[in-house]
């Protein structure tokens, strides 16, 4: 037995159609991947009560931008990590520049000329001096005096461990499993 075969048109536009066929494809999955994947590590932070403007530093790019390729790549990125690695890795916060980290209080307030309150902050924008309190067994304290009552403007503390609030790997790791599907779902026969 004979089999014979034949083409009908040209191979090289066939070939581009295809070629052409799988960049689009490539360049839609990895653009819906990634997108997926921004959309959410930003609802992760969102639900941990971290907040909205700390979601919304996740960022993601697709390459090339300008055109459909074959070799697409996504990348998603953020622009706080070391916030969001101390809550997916549960870190231990030190002092940068002394033995204790001084947390404020609810007794005062928490921002003054839009920057965090610090104790040399309060000290400047109230004119007044702070005292040291050691607790040998507890948390010292950073107080003022106010008339007749002192008031607690910081607790310091050693060291504090973040909370383990959000899992960013596993996210990525489901993501990137879904590559393949959504590529074929984007190929146009």
């Amino acid at each position: 037995m004979h089999l014979k075969a034949a083409l009908e048109g040209k191979l090289d536009e066939l070939l581009e159609k295809e070629y052409k066929n799988a960049a689009k494809a490539v360049t839609t999955g990895i653009k819906t991947a990634t997108n997926g994947l921004k959309m959410s590590l930003r609802s992760q932070v969102k639900s941990a009560k971290l907040g909205t403007r700390l979601a919304n530093t996740w960022r993601g790019d697709i390459y090339p931008k300008a055109k459909n390729s074959i070799s697409a790549a996504g990348v998603v990125y953020t622009k706080a990590q070391k916030i969001l690695e101390g809550f997916e890795y549960a870190s231990v916060i030190r002092s940068q520049n002394g033995f204790w980290l001084a947390i404020p209080t609810l007794a005062i307030k928490q921002r003054v000329f839009n920057k965090r309150m610090t104790p040399a902050l309060y000290e400047r924008s109230k004119g007044v001096r702070l005292r040291f309190v050691y607790r040998p067994n507890g948390t010292s304290f950073l107080v003022h005096e106010q008339r007749k009552k002192t008031i607690i403007a910081f607790i310091l503390v050693p060291q504090a461990k973040m909370p383990k609030l959000i899992n960013f790997e596993t996210e990525s790791e489901k993501w990137q499993e879904q590559v393949p599907t959504l590529i074929m779902e984007n190929w146009r026969e």
